[in-house]
């Protein structure tokens, strides 16, 4: 067996949401000088759950990493072939993929590296890109519940019907440590911010992460002391009133500057209407 050395290739789509997708793997194994990347082919099954996707520039950009990681020459990484046993052991994958893929704010970044044993480099990379990456993308008209789904294919829809979606516009709200944007919003005196938010998510600890990150967020807004409604447009996790109880308790905060109201997807229509109603009113 040999010790090997992977990093996840993965696509950030939004910061603020921090939702982002795997995209490829990177292994490296010393003992062979094995180093390969698998990278995703096809961008289909992205750009339907992801608003302003650019996949090609995604594509071009994933074979240029590809092209680069397979150019690398370990020899001058790791100074020479006499040192390189030596000089391995004290650098790795990270050190590799640092010089090719400079860690910055960029939607596309490696995750941090992990070791694992096999038999046969090559087969291991396969493994791992069948389980991490093209597990979730082989399928491109299997539904997978992101925040952008739950805006797309749930609220879009009534929004649009209605006239409201051209009404809507970017605002960003400063804080004591941050500006945070929302996408949709308008004002009648406060602004009035909406934040698709899917929790159809198959781990209850995702779920709850995303709970806990976005009450945090929420406790960032209050530091404005600018007075906003926020929505969150959400989608519920199925089969679990415990976890929907957590999210609406967890979130649903209220005080003299900052509303948050929990809408789920079986309020939409009814939502929208309001919305409406409250824009007519307004102008």
């Amino acid at each position: 067996m040999k010790t090997f050395e992977y990093q996840i290739i993965r696509y950030l789509h939004d910061r603020t949401t921090g939702e982002f997708v795997n995209v490829g793997v990177i292994l490296y194994e010393p003992e062979s000088r094995f180093l390969d990347t698998k990278i995703l082919s096809r961008f289909s099954r992205i750009s339907s759950f992801f608003e302003e996707f650019n996949g090609y520039f995604l594509l071009s950009t994933l074979k240029h990493f590809q092209k680069a990681i397979r150019s690398v020459n370990l020899d001058l990484i790791f100074f020479n072939s006499s040192n390189f046993k030596q000089a391995s052991n004290k650098f790795g994958l990270t050190e590799i993929t640092n010089k090719i893929l400079i860690p910055d704010d960029s939607a596309l970044y490696v995750s941090e590296s992990k070791k694992a044993l096999d038999l046969d480099p090559q087969k291991a990379l396969d493994d791992l890109y069948d389980r991490l990456v093209d597990k979730y993308t082989a399928d491109p008209h299997k539904e997978i519940h992101t925040d952008a789904y739950a805006w797309n294919k749930v609220y879009k829809t009534h929004f649009d019907k209605l006239g409201i979606t051209a009404r809507l516009k970017d605002h960003t709200v400063k804080t004591d440590n941050d500006k945070i944007t929302f996408d949709k919003a308008w004002k009648n005196g406060v602004w009035n911010c909406y934040q698709s938010l899917s929790f159809d998510l198959k781990k209850d600890d995702a779920i709850k992460n995303k709970v806990y990150k976005w009450s945090g967020i929420i406790k960032e807004l209050e530091s404005s002391k600018e007075k906003i409604n926020l929505y969150f447009l959400t989608t519920s996790p199925k089969t679990n009133e415990q976890l929907s109880s957590f999210i609406k308790d967890t979130l649903s905060q209220s005080d003299d500057d900052i509303k948050v109201t929990i809408i789920t997807e079986n309020e939409a229509e009814q939502f929208a209407r309001k919305v409406k109603l409250a824009i007519e009113k307004t102008y």
